[in-house]
């Protein structure tokens, strides 16, 4: 970036910031590494750099206007009050407390124009794990109980009792197979219950998009799952829907039910 440039940057960046003191050495080598990935929001960069180095201005404005609204984005959740100010303090502690010898994750997620909705990203998904070592407190618990225990089916049951061992490694090694934001996708709406609409707004992207994204996620669950499950199992696709079928479900069918998004056709 060039100097005029980065002058610009930490012109528009102080003027956003009021009383926060912007360090120019490192905003510029924080620009300089984000921008041959596309355009960088110097803006939320410098707020970042500021909050990681406990400059107070910082921290106060990213009080207000990142962390402040979280309880209403987490209302949906129907949490009780001390469970939903113990998942803003632990969003607070990961965001802003480093780990000895690394940065603090707030200027990892910074410079994108997209820290609130990836801040609101980070208190879902600590308030869904929340809800998920409640429910279930001596722990053991394996991916497919993650995504299907709050809807589980008759149908369901039979398949993991006669199939479980296979079943969960197929399972558990189709979801380590998608990426973070695909798992994350999957979790947030269908075990923290957040809303396309919510989704959307929490990656910065149009509802058609995080639709969309949604859709290739549980796409790919169910590919994975499915082509492990027949080799485990040591039958051909066809075969394996005979056995599916002679439970009354076939894979994609229980597992689109779990994983259904409220009849949205995307």
């Amino acid at each position: 970036m060039t100097t005029p440039a980065l002058d610009d940057a930490v012109a528009r960046a102080a003027a956003a910031l009021p009383g926060v003191a912007i360090d120019r050495p490192a905003l510029a080598a924080a620009l300089a590494e984000r921008a041959a990935s596309g355009e960088v929001d110097a803006i939320e960069l410098a707020l970042a750099l500021a909050c990681a180095r406990g400059d107070a201005a910082a921290l106060a404005i990213f009080e207000r206007d990142y962390l402040r609204g979280l309880p209403a984005s987490l209302a949906h959740m129907r949490l009780d009050a001390a469970v939903i100010d113990d998942v803003v303090q632990r969003t607070r502690t990961r965001l802003l407390v480093a780990e000895p010898g690394a940065t603090a994750r707030v200027v990892e997620y910074a410079g994108r124009g997209r820290l609130r909705g990836l801040v609101q990203v980070v208190a879902t998904r600590l308030a869904v794990d929340h809800t998920r070592a409640k429910d279930r407190p001596g722990g053991g618990g394996d991916e497919l109980d993650d995504l299907v225990a709050v809807a589980d089916d008759p149908e369901l049951a039979f398949l993991k009792a006669t199939y479980r061992a296979a079943w969960r490694e197929a399972f558990t090694a189709a979801v380590g197979d998608l990426d973070a934001r695909a798992r994350n996708l999957l979790r947030l709406h269908h075990l923290g219950g957040a809303t396309l609409e919510q989704l959307a707004a929490m990656y910065g992207v149009h509802r058609a998009t995080a639709v969309r994204w949604l859709a290739d996620a549980r796409a790919g669950l169910l590919r994975g799952t499915r082509r492990r499950l027949t080799a485990a199992l040591d039958v051909s696709p066809t075969e394996l829907d005979s056995i599916l079928a002679m439970i009354g479900s076939r894979l994609e069918a229980s597992v689109g039910r779990l994983l259904a998004d409220d009849g949205d056709p995307g």
